[in-house]
């Protein structure tokens, strides 16, 4: 019993997964469509059977009106619009959220039904017997059938087979990405520990300077931003500029990678102090706790790249400064 429970639910979610597939393409079906000699007319939209074609199959118009003038074999069937028979329709005619008009000249061979409307049938219109199949006329001679085109996405007896393709595929890029942000977030928390435990006393001094001069290191790294393409521009304009041009990315990311370091070390030792690889864990954690949150971890990346940059920066022009000038040497 519960194996056919659960067929009858995957059968269920197949023909979900298919009408929602074919609703996607509405924008590609959408609008009135004549129909040639096909085996399954499926389209979104307005659909017409004119006089003198036939379909070898259903007819089924999705969100507009169903109208047939010449022959349908199977069973005519229209969401969301009227059903309009002046022609022949082997199997049954259905209305689901819309009228089914039967003219004097229609003739149906099975049943005639309207969910949220109702059946109006002209006098003359056969309906519940089984109308006479049409004459085919004579071939030409020496005439070569042409075999029909293979069904298209949208038609054929394969259609279930393109949504959960499609879905699969929609679901393995998410999870592939879900990865390879969690290993970049993973492979951020070790470089991060690895940079304080190689350099204890750097990440340190710098966590002070940013502890002592919030505000000067972020308005340094805003003016660094700022200062780096025209930098760069200026120094590609000579032959030895260009390689100093290549340098400045490797020298950013060192930046980035040391000033980083010292803001994990700085959160770190206001959650707990200890040692210096220990707190830049414990912040580099915390970063990529607010790194994960959608639209605030962007500006929180700026902001930590920024104030990184400028802590780099400030400490070297403070380090400049701090360097001391010889006298001048007497001259006899």
């Amino acid at each position: 019993m519960s194996r056919q429970v659960l067929q009858n639910f995957a059968e269920r979610v197949r023909r979900l997964a298919c009408l929602a597939f074919l609703l996607a393409g509405a924008a590609w079906l959408s609008g009135a469509t004549p129909a040639g000699a096909q085996e399954v007319l499926v389209r979104v939209g307005g659909v017409d059977v004119p006089a003198g074609t036939s379909v070898h199959g259903d007819a089924v118009a999705i969100g507009g009106p169903l109208d047939v003038a010449g022959t349908v074999d199977g069973n005519a069937l229209a969401i969301g619009g009227d059903v309009t028979v002046t022609g022949r329709v082997g199997g049954s005619v259905r209305a689901i959220g819309g009228n089914v008009v039967l003219r004097s000249t229609a003739v149906v061979g099975g049943a005639a039904t309207a969910t949220g409307g109702r059946v109006t049938a002209d006098p003359g219109a056969t309906v519940g017997q089984a109308a006479p199949a049409p004459v085919p006329a004579p071939a030409p001679p020496f005439s070569v059938p042409v075999p029909l085109p293979p069904p298209g996405p949208f038609g054929g007896p394969h259609i279930w087979l393109w949504p959960p393709a499609i879905f699969g595929a929609i679901a393995a890029l998410k999870a592939f990405f879900l990865l390879f942000l969690l290993g970049a977030l993973l492979s951020f928390v070790g470089t991060t520990w690895l940079t304080a435990v190689l350099f204890p006393r750097v990440t340190a001094d710098l966590a002070a300077l940013l502890e002592r001069a919030p505000v000067a290191t972020f308005g340094v790294g805003l003016l660094t931003w700022a200062a780096i393409w025209p930098l760069a521009i200026g120094l590609a304009l000579s032959i030895v500029g260009l390689v100093l041009v290549a340098l400045i990315p490797l020298a950013v990311i060192a930046a980035l990678q040391l000033g980083v370091t010292a803001i994990a070390v700085l959160l770190g030792r206001r959650i707990r102090t200890s040692t210096v690889g220990l707190e830049a864990l414990v912040g580099a954690v915390v970063l990529v706790v607010a790194f994960a949150i959608p639209h605030l971890g962007a500006l929180v990346l700026f902001l930590s790249g920024t104030w990184a940059v400028g802590t780099i920066v400030l400490a070297i022009i403070e380090r400049g400064r701090a360097r001391p000038v010889a006298p001048p040497t007497a001259v006899s």
